[in-house]
């Protein structure tokens, strides 16, 4: 590692702390649902004078929720437009200024007792997910040297998965978490997106993106010598030099990205990937498990460290990820986690069925266990769909496949996160094990696509085969 000089560390702790933890906004609704219900049920109680019912809460509750989706929505859609006008880092930059925006009126809400300064400030930090989704993992690639870049394209993921157990540990009662304090807990995130936005101009821009966008070659080169010393330098220069060559047709438009043929296989792979994941119902978890742990009749105090608990695992398997992925590949990386997370999630439909029906204590904890080892194999491939979009495209296509990737994912995440509520009361007339039997279905019907499509292939030969198919469509 000492090819890099300090620069580098920082823009990428940066980036990584400053964008990429903003998920935290994702996951501090789980451990607060019962106490923002109940003030919910509390501000319209005083408004209209009657209390919600039950289907009105949990709508309500629901499109809290689900909020942050519908806004990372359109944040995947200004990805592409934000990145080439105004340059990744730039963007991040915008994208940082906007949240900290988002974070005041997340925490005003509680005292001008407004529901929907929350859904609003949610709606924003959402669309600031979805552009972090895209920009942070093509700056982080883009800065890195090849042979070290398939490690820099897991950070991205690595810090969401730090924010989702930070998040449930600041939104426990004696952290922040109280009927006092939640304000504070859920506009925690503006200190870290103004860190960003204070440190990150100091940071130079995306070298490709200078080099192959704006045409500067002097500058990209000055850039390329403050993130990693001279040997190295010249080497990614010249590499960029050859990659500029042969993408000289200007930005890729989304009509070419949908009917060039070369360009169908890779397109496909970074949907599916996409699809595969969110039907794995992992936004559900990151948002509801709590409510999981609570519906299997454990205390509400045992459910909160539970839901901590399962995201620290999380956590410390999503940290192997950059060590895995070059050494076991991102294919069986890939199917490793689908396979393992539906097995997981098959035992702990099993076992919400025996706690509901047969009315046994260990079922709870036999819960608990499932969703730890779903944890477990999700956190180790849960990077993958977020970087391979970045690798298997040149600098002329990787935005706008980048954008239509993240719409996809957020897309699916909003529906799944949305529906979950709504659902679960239904099948309480039914049964609610459904719930899980309905996801692994559909995670079931996507699962073998990766299987034949995703390339078990270094950054290197990723690289190499993107570099193939332009230079043959040139010739």
């Amino acid at each position: 590692m000492s090819t890099f000089k300090p620069v580098y560390f920082i823009a990428v702790l940066t980036v990584t702390l400053g964008a990429s933890t903003q998920f935290y906004s994702y996951g501090i609704v789980n451990p607060e649902q019962t106490i923002l219900s109940d003030w919910i049920n509390e501000t319209y109680f005083n408004k209209s004078g009657r209390p919600l019912t039950l289907t009105e809460l949990n709508w309500i509750w629901s499109l809290m929720v689900g909020s942050i989706s519908i806004g990372a929505i359109f944040g995947a859609l200004l990805t592409r437009t934000l990145a080439e006008r105004y340059g990744r880092r730039n963007a991040l930059i915008g994208n940082g200024i906007v949240n900290v925006f988002a974070a005041m009126l997340e925490f005003g809400a509680k005292y001008v007792g407004s529901p929907e300064f929350l859904i609003i400030g949610r709606l924003i930090l959402g669309a600031n997910m979805g552009l972090t989704s895209g920009l942070v993992p093509m700056y982080l690639m883009e800065i890195t040297p090849a042979r070290y870049r398939g490690a820099a394209g897991t950070l991205h993921m690595v810090a969401v998965a730090f924010s989702d157990w930070f998040s449930l540990l600041m939104g426990l009662p004696i952290v922040l978490g109280s009927k006092a304090l939640w304000p504070f807990a859920f506009g925690f995130p503006g200190f870290l997106a103004l860190a960003l936005v204070i440190i990150l101009p100091f940071c130079p821009e995306s070298p490709k993106y200078t080099l192959m966008t704006r045409g500067n070659r002097d500058q990209a080169l000055k850039d390329i010598k403050r993130f990693v010393h001279e040997n190295e330098a010249q080497n990614i220069f010249h590499s960029l030099i050859k990659e500029a060559a042969l993408s000289k047709e200007g930005t890729g438009t989304y009509k070419e990205l949908f009917t060039r043929r070369d360009l169908r296989i890779p397109l496909a792979v970074s949907i599916l990937v996409m699809i595969s994941q969110q039907f794995t119902g992992c936004t559900v978890v990151f948002a509801y498990s709590t409510n999981m742990f609570i519906n299997a009749q454990l205390p509400e105090s045992t459910s909160q460290y539970a839901t901590l608990g399962i995201g620290i695992v999380y956590f410390l398997f999503a940290c192997t990820s950059p060590f895995l992925i070059e050494r076991v590949g991102r294919r069986i990386l890939s199917l490793f986690q689908l396979t393992a997370c539906l097995i997981a999630l098959t035992f702990l439909a099993g076992f919400t069925y025996i706690q509901q029906n047969m009315k046994t204590s260990w079922a709870s904890y036999a819960s608990i266990g499932a969703l730890v080892v779903y944890m477990c194999v999700y956190g180790v491939g849960s990077p993958i769909p977020w970087m391979i979009t970045s690798e298997l495209f040149t600098t002329q296509f990787r935005s706008a496949a980048v954008t239509v990737a993240v719409f996809v994912a957020y897309f699916i995440a909003f529906c799944v996160s949305t529906s979950y509520l709504p659902f679960q009361q239904f099948c309480r007339v039914a049964t609610r094990q459904c719930i899980f039997v309905s996801y692994d279905t559909l995670y079931d019907t996507s699962y073998d696509i990766p299987y034949h499509t995703l390339y078990d292939m270094s950054y290197d030969s990723v690289y190499s085969s993107v570099v193939r198919r332009v230079a043959t469509r040139r010739k």
